[in-house]
C-alpha cells in the first residue's frame, strides 16, 4: 500500500502562525469554498513527490531504524497547538479526528502528524553536502563525481552499510560528500523563496505542518 504526504507551510505574522503556502480570494480555501469566480493557487512544497526516503528523514515513516545510518531529525511531535486554523479545520475533514484523544498515534490510514520550523531542518544537515557512506554501483559512482564536479547536483544511489554486504558483487563500498536526499534539499530552499517573499526575518518563524496517509 502507498504513502502520502499532506504538507502546508505556515509563517509567524501580525503575532500569529498563518498559512502562507495557499492564496486564496474568499475567506477561505476553495476546498471549502469554490464558485466559477474564486480562484485557488497553492506553492506546491514538494509537488506530490512520494519519496520514502524523505518521508523516514521527516517522520520515520517507511524506514527501518536498524538498518539506517542517517535517522529521522525527530519522533513524531503532532501538530502544534497555535497553529492556522485552515488547516487545523483540513487535519479534521480529511481524518476526523476527535482532538480529545491522542492523535499522535494516528486515526485510521492517518499517522505520524508532525511539524519542523525552516530552522530545524537546516539544522539537521540534511539539506547539505554531508559526508556519506554505502555500497554503491560504480558507474552510478563514476556519474556522481562528474557531475558534482562540474556544480551538477546529484542524489547517488546506495545501500546503507547498517544493512550489510549486498548479494549484488558489482557493488562497491565507497565514502563520498554529496547529498543524501535532493527532495530534503529543493524544500529547504522552497521554504527560503517563501520566507523572502512574505518578509519573514527569522528561519524559526517559518515551518512545515503534515501527515501521513496510506
Amino acid at each position: 500500500m502507498g504513502c502520502d504526504i499532506t504538507i502546508f507551510c505556515e509563517g509567524y505574522k501580525w503575532g500569529k502562525w498563518i498559512n502562507i503556502d495557499s492564496f486564496y480570494r474568499s475567506d477561505g480555501w476553495a476546498e471549502y469554498m469554490v464558485t466559477e469566480d474564486q480562484g485557488f493557487i497553492r506553492d506546491s512544497l514538494l509537488h506530490g513527490v512520494r519519496d520514502y526516503g524523505l518521508f523516514f528523514l521527516l517522520a520515520g515513516v517507511r524506514g527501518d531504524g536498524d538498518k539506517e545510518s542517517y535517522l529521522p531529525i525527530d519522533f513524531t511531535r503532532g501538530i502544534p497547538d497555535a497553529m492556522d486554523q485552515l488547516i487545523k479545520r483540513r487535519y479534521e475533514d480529511d481524518y476526523d479526528i476527535d482532538f480529545n484523544n491522542d492523535f499522535n498515534k494516528g486515526n485510521g490510514d492517518f499517522h505520524h502528524a508532525s511539524h519542523y520550523t525552516l530552522k530545524e531542518l537546516k539544522d539537521s544537515g540534511y539539506g547539505d553536502i554531508m559526508p556519506l557512506q554505502g555500497w554503491v554501483h560504480p558507474e552510478d559512482y563514476a556519474r556522481h563525481e562528474e557531475w558534482m564536479a562540474d556544480g551538477k547536483r546529484y542524489a547517488l544511489p546506495f545501500i546503507d552499510v547498517r544493512c550489510g554486504k549486498p548479494d549484488d558483487e558489482e557493488l562497491i563500498l565507497k565514502e563520498w560528500n554529496g547529498y543524501l536526499n535532493l527532495n530534503f534539499t529543493d524544500l529547504i530552499e522552497k521554504l527560503e523563496k517563501m520566507k523572502e517573499k512574505n518578509l519573514i526575518r527569522s528561519d524559526k518563524e517559518i515551518r512545515i505542518i503534515f501527515w501521513f496517509d496510506n
